[in-house]
């Protein structure tokens, strides 16, 4: 991975011009892209096309980028902004279900025995599962806060979003996954 210093370096590079600095960065960032994608989208096909679109945006719009917020915040943001506008355009779509949900290459922790890595596994892909009933922005900022890690303050810089509204999709989002879990345990 490289360090700030280097992808500014490779940044300047690509102002310029220079596309093999740009192939460097895309190297760099793709899988982050992809793996925020999938997780929102939970399509492969839809996930390539985010990635390849948010790169394209990426490329024109360097010389938008603000050098005070990490590049690859920069890089969340519209990647994120590509996907939260797919998914309301897969919302609105007739044919716009999202299936096919799959967690393998989501990793469990080796030192779990083999009964707890089972009902980790299984409710990890209960959660996705009950994401794709989230609004795309409760969608977005689970998926950033929750899966991905980030803190508040990135989810902020990626979505534009105040940390009130954060906090509240994000309260939300979990209390409608909740609900559902529930649901799912009264029936069993």
């Amino acid at each position: 991975m490289m360090n700030e210093r280097e992808i500014q370096i490779l940044i300047d590079k690509c102002k310029k011009q220079d596309t093999a600095a740009f192939a460097a960065l895309v190297a760099e960032y793709r899988q982050l892209v992809f793996r925020l994608a999938f997780r929102l989208l939970c399509d492969e096909e839809e996930a390539r096309d985010m990635v390849q679109e948010t790169f394209v945006k990426v490329w024109l719009s360097l010389d938008k980028y603000n050098r005070e917020y990490r590049f690859s915040t920069w890089i969340y943001t519209i990647a994120g902004n590509v996907c939260y506008d797919r998914l309301r355009s897969l919302q609105h779509s007739p044919s716009g279900s999202m299936q096919g949900i799959s967690l393998a290459n989501i990793s469990l922790s080796s030192g779990e025995d083999m009964e707890q890595s089972l009902i980790n596994k299984e409710l990890k892909e209960l959660i996705l599962r009950f994401t794709h009933e989230l609004t795309p922005k409760q969608k977005l900022v689970f998926m950033l806060r929750e899966i991905e890690g980030l803190e508040v303050s990135e989810v902020e810089a990626i979505t534009g979003m105040s940390a009130e509204k954060i906090k509240s999709n994000l309260y939300l989002a979990r209390k409608q996954i909740r609900i559902k879990i529930n649901l799912m345990e009264d029936n069993l």
